[in-house]
Order: C-alpha cells, then structure tokens, then sequence
C-alpha cells in the first residue's frame, strides 16, 4: 500500500474537517436554502508566494517561487528534519531518578539508570556535593529491556552532614562516559 504524500494528506484532513463543521453547522434546521454563512474548503489553488525586500521596494534575491516546496514534518507528527545529534561521545544519558533521606536506615540513598544502551560492562558512580565536601559510591549495572539500571547507593549519616546535597550518576565504559544532571536532597 502507498501512502499518500503529505501535502496531500493535509488536504485530505483539512477536507474532511470541513466537511465535518459544514454539517454540523446545519444544526436542526431543516430548510434547504444556502445560508450566508462560508464554510473552509481546501483547494489546491496556489496562494501568492511572499517576496522579501530589501528596504528599497525590491525584491530580495532570498525568496523564490520554489522555497514553499521544501519538505518539512508534518504538523503534530514528533518527526523533525534536523538530523539526532548527540552532544556527548557517549550515545547514552544517565538518568537520576531518585534521591532522598532514608529515616529508617539514617542513610542518604540515590538510584538512577542510563537509557540509549544496554551494556552492562560500564561502572555507576554516584556522587553527592555539599559546599567543598564530595563523597561517592558505586554501584552494579543491570541490564533491562532497554538500558542499565544502577542499583541503589547509600551514604551513611556519618558520611553527610544537615543540608543540601546535590547529586549526580556517572555511567563510564572504558574511556566514555556520561553523566547525569545534578538533583538535590535534604539531610536533616
């Protein structure tokens, strides 16, 4: 089956749309008379093409009767035409999805996982900061359906002091690595 391109399909929706508020701006009315009311349709007569100027009346050399058949997403698809970039060397994030004081175990604990790979050979450092003091520990890559879970770390009481910490994972394999955005906690 092919599909239709997708200027077409916008017609198509936009066709069908109007359609449907036509009949639903005849309400319970009855009588065949045409109403004043216009209603959109699509056509597929060209709209004038925009021109620039250069501030003098003339024409810019930018605008060109073709520009407006440069393809592009289709509206509300999610799709882009900018190619994926990765920033990093590393084609994974490492995600901090929790952190927080444990009352029962008087412990700082934190846990996260890295998404865009399943390579469990990598070691998950977390880090907590406070000020100038800087504690880490580590903890086991586990592999899932679709990234690396790194097991729960936990800071004992006599490691942290009262504040705010900031917290980040480190997922590192060999010499790449990647690493997560900062979340806080408190200590009381």
């Amino acid at each position: 089956m092919q599909l239709a391109p997708r200027p077409i399909a916008a017609l198509a929706v936009v066709g069908a749309l109007s359609l449907l508020a036509a009949g639903c701006s005849a309400g319970g009315d009855t009588d065949p008379t045409p109403s004043a009311t216009r209603s959109a349709s699509a056509t597929t007569t060209p709209s004038p093409t925009p021109t620039t100027t250069d501030g003098v009346g003339e024409p810019s050399s930018g605008a060109t009767a073709g520009d407006d058949d440069v393809p592009t997403a289709f509206p509300g698809s999610g799709q882009t035409t900018q190619p994926d970039v990765d920033p990093s060397d590393f084609p994974a994030t490492a995600v901090l999805t929790f952190s927080g004081w444990d009352t029962g175990s008087k412990t700082l604990q934190a846990g996260g996982l890295v998404s865009g790979t399943t390579d469990t050979s990598g070691t998950c450092t977390f880090t907590a900061k406070k000020g100038t003091v800087s504690r880490t520990a580590t903890s086991k890559a586990e592999a899932s359906a679709s990234s690396v879970n790194c097991a729960q770390v936990s800071f004992p009481a006599n490691q942290v002091s009262t504040g705010t910490w900031s917290i980040t994972l480190k997922y590192t394999v060999g010499s790449k690595s990647t690493t997560s955005d900062p979340m806080t906690a408190e200590v009381p």
